[in-house]
């Protein structure tokens, strides 16, 4: 446990500071003046200290100046209403980690004892705490990295000390809220151009120059870090096969373990396993994943016997579920016609013949009957089709925004959800029981479309053609009254499943023989 000295003469803030602290696991002291400062460093040492400035019958700096030689190098927080040069000097001779002015968020404060008490964690034991490094190659959209993400969360969640690292190649970056335990490293961008075709996303290089030094990163890292979990989402040998000499050099280290995460519809069933035999990535899965995580449901799409997963070795496939942190909902049936209606775009980069089209139907409508209208463009739609958007938004009196911070919330209170047919999108929707009618995109793939058609034929949305895409159609679907998705027998925890299960690995990459204990 660790223990902290909190010397403040302010008995309020001194009692919010203990309690969030106590809350992390530490054991706080409390020394209200200078005097019960200096008796408590007289009768224990402790692991950090934090002191205010002004402590009533003295001065907190000197204190700790006086009695350095117990502090022994023990990191100190200074907390003061006045963060000034004098003060800041005149804490030279003291092991001072962090100045906090006040008022401060107690998170903030948290976040620094945390940080400091890793720190000198690790001074004591060199060994470094579990790790994962999840790799997305994002090109064309987020689904990628915000499935990775969606599991990280639940994973930091449920491994004490756990450190996870992205390799993201999202040209928008890492997008989404930073969170204690995770962070990022971007790659450089890609474009794909047709089935397995890319191009350097923003710089003006080559594809292989590009590819060179997406691989370069990405072996760095997994050299330094030598995490005990490598999860690649989607791409089994990466973008432009960039992958295989970094899997091939894992394949000898028995504390890493490589897991592959599958989206339920990844294309054509039969063309994906042709492409997968011809280019060897049905060996590479066999030879080089210890496990692969399909993320979907075998009543929706039967993914392991679709893309012949079914021949790896017993117990190497778990079919997890849904993976979305969106708690499912159920909503009574509307009886009229939706009067809120979303439209998303995704991650955007395609999304904009859909959004045209739906501003351009809700212009034609008569005020009386017109819905309101929110659309959301996706991070990584082009500038200029974005600023389009815009302009014809104002025109029609539509609200359209970039990116909103919670987006299912704001599916959650529409009545209608016109969409692509992304898997995340399409899963949120499902989760809060919004009724969706779905605009796939085209190509290069056919996951969009295959996953329209299973929603239709399952009764979970109504699938309107490309061709079809047109004002006066969707104009018709705004004043009909929307069918109600019910996904309830659907398995939607597959967030908390793939969790569960990279915990599980992480502990016997740990505790191996404790593992083989409780087995």
């Amino acid at each position: 446990m660790i223990r902290i000295l909190l010397a403040e003469d302010e008995p309020v803030l001194a009692r919010n500071i203990a309690r969030s602290l106590e809350r992390m696991g530490a054991q706080v002291t409390h020394a209200p003046s200078a005097a019960a400062t200096r008796a408590a460093l007289a009768l224990g040492s402790f692991d950090l200290a934090i002191a205010d400035i002004s402590l009533g019958d003295g001065d907190g700096i000197e204190v700790l100046g006086d009695v350095s030689d117990k502090l022994q190098g023990t990191p100190v927080i200074v907390m003061t209403g006045e963060d000034s040069v004098d003060n800041r000097m005149r804490a030279e001779n003291l092991p001072v980690a962090a100045f906090l002015t006040k008022p401060f968020a107690l998170s903030r404060l948290r976040e620094i004892v945390g940080a400091l008490t890793r720190m000198s964690a690790q001074s004591a034991s060199p060994a470094t705490g579990p790790s994962v490094v999840m790799y997305s190659h994002d090109t064309i959209g987020l689904g990628h990295m915000r499935r990775n993400s969606a599991i990280a969360r639940e994973l930091v969640a449920r491994v004490p000390g756990l450190s996870v690292l992205m390799l993201v190649g999202c040209p928008a970056g890492m997008v989404f809220d930073p969170q204690p335990g995770i962070d990022y490293v971007k790659l450089p961008s890609l474009a794909k151009l047709g089935r397995g075709v890319f191009q350097a996303g923003s710089l003006r290089i080559d594809a292989e120059t590009t590819r060179a030094m997406r691989a370069r990163i990405i072996e760095g890292v997994l050299s330094t870090i030598e995490p005990d979990i490598f999860l690649v989402d989607h791409e089994p040998a990466g973008a432009m096969d960039e992958l295989r000499p970094v899997l091939e050099g894992l394949r000898d280290k028995a504390h890493v373990r490589t897991v592959l995460g599958l989206r339920d519809i990844l294309d054509d069933p039969a063309r994906t396993r042709v492409a997968w035999a011809e280019g060897g990535t049905d060996r590479l899965i066999s030879d080089f994943y210890d496990h692969v995580l399909v993320y979907g449901d075998q009543r929706f799409f039967p993914s392991v016997e679709a893309y012949g997963l079914e021949v790896l070795k017993p117990g190497a496939v778990t079919e997890c579920g849904v993976v979305t942190t969106v708690r499912q909902q159920v909503r009574p049936p509307s009886p009229r016609a939706p009067s809120r209606i979303v439209v998303s775009g995704g991650g955007g980069r395609d999304a904009f013949p859909l959004i045209e089209a739906a501003i351009n139907a809700a212009e034609t409508l008569p005020n009386r009957c017109r819905p309101r209208l929110t659309v959301v463009t996706g991070p990584l739609m082009d500038a200029e089709l974005r600023s389009e958007a815009l302009r014809i938004g104002a025109v029609a009196g539509v609200e359209v925004l970039e990116r909103v911070s919670d987006l299912p919330a704001l599916m959650g209170e529409a009545d209608l959800l016109l969409t692509m047919a992304g898997y995340n999108s399409i899963n949120e929707g499902l989760a809060v029981g919004c009724p969706i009618v779905t605009v796939p995109r085209l190509g290069p793939s056919s996951e969009q479309r295959l996953r329209a058609e299973a929603l239709e034929r399952l009764g979970l949305a109504r699938y309107l053609r490309r061709e079809d895409l047109r004002p006066e159609t969707l104009a018709r679907i705004m004043r009909q009254t929307p069918p109600r998705p019910n996904p309830q027998s659907l398995k939607m925890d597959g967030v908390r499943m793939a969790a569960r299960i990279l915990a599980r690995m992480i502990g016997e990459v740990r505790h191996p023989d404790r593992e083989r204990a409780h087995a």
